[in-house]
């Protein structure tokens, strides 16, 4: 089920349950990284109970009570319904062409949204691990399966974790002078002595060890364009301007019905104003192969 994540905050849920005023305990599960929150509720006078759902990130949760588990997906529209009609029927119907005109963007190019994600990887024995994805905060990070950072309760650990200023790398914060480890150190094999032992001190992100990042990624706040090409796309939408039949007609003969489609239907949203504002954000792989 998806629940728009729109104000106000936070975003509730309604479940119904066996019994009215009656105590249920409740969790909600973050799919994402799988983090849980715990709580209770009580039924109202209808069997009903009233949940609060994480409202930061667009994500998928799995509610669990009475035995029962539900399932809903959070996500911004690219265009607030909300803003869009005066009455509930004008609402609903904007709501579900804004749906389809999301998917039809998100077909063609990357998703605009804000979700958390995990990272698992190893480390290279450099200062830094890498990160491919548009990140935007650390969250936690755990060093072969122990919490050795989260944002959350940052006095508690000793080493902050943070992103580089051009996001493509997290690192170790620091307030003094530094000269980080840009690549893994050469190690020479070498004979022990009868003075001291050339041992080789780790640091940063040793080669080898694990690490589970967890990290905010996406667009923490819609872009204007975006917002503006969804709402080009619903109106070709109300007004039946998408009919693709109409648009790619390259050649069309009588007598036997012959008729030729422009190769461009195959692509694109069938909106060229929308295909020039998403050309910029475009998916940077969008086929599987090897070189």
């Amino acid at each position: 089920m998806e629940i728009l994540r729109v104000p106000p905050f936070p975003i509730t849920v309604s479940v119904d349950v066996s019994n009215a005023s009656t105590e249920y305990d409740y969790t909600v599960i973050d799919l994402a990284d799988s983090s849980e929150i715990n709580g209770t509720v009580t039924s109202n006078a209808s069997s009903k109970v009233t949940i609060n759902l994480p409202s930061i990130y667009d994500n998928d949760y799995e509610l669990v009570i009475n035995g029962n588990s539900y399932f809903y997906e959070l996500r911004r529209p690219y265009s607030n319904p909300n803003n869009h009609g005066t009455v509930a029927s004008e609402i609903s119907e904007y709501a579900s062409n804004e749906e389809l005109a999301r998917a039809i963007i998100d077909a063609d190019s990357e998703e605009f949204y804000y979700k958390k994600e995990v990272i698992e990887t190893t480390g290279l024995g450099l200062d830094y691990i890498p990160v491919w994805k548009e990140v935007h905060k650390v969250l936690k990070v755990y060093e072969n399966n122990i919490l050795v950072w989260d944002a959350d309760n940052p006095d508690d650990y000793a080493v902050e974790y943070i992103l580089t200023d051009d996001k493509t790398a997290i690192t170790m914060a620091s307030s003094e002078a530094v000269n980080r480890d840009e690549s893994a150190r050469i190690i020479l094999p070498s004979s022990p002595t009868d003075i001291v032992e050339f041992n080789y001190a780790p640091r940063g992100f040793p080669k080898g060890w694990d690490y589970k990042l967890i990290v905010a990624t996406g667009y923490p706040s819609l872009p204007s364009d975006i917002t503006r090409a969804a709402e080009l796309l619903i109106h070709d939408i109300e007004c039946g301007k998408l009919d693709y039949y109409k648009r790619y007609i390259a050649a069309y003969n009588t007598d036997q019905f012959r008729i030729q489609f422009d190769k461009s239907m195959f692509s694109g949203t069938g909106n060229l104003i929308v295909d020039k504002i998403l050309s910029k954000y475009e998916k940077s792989i969008k086929y599987i192969g090897v070189l």
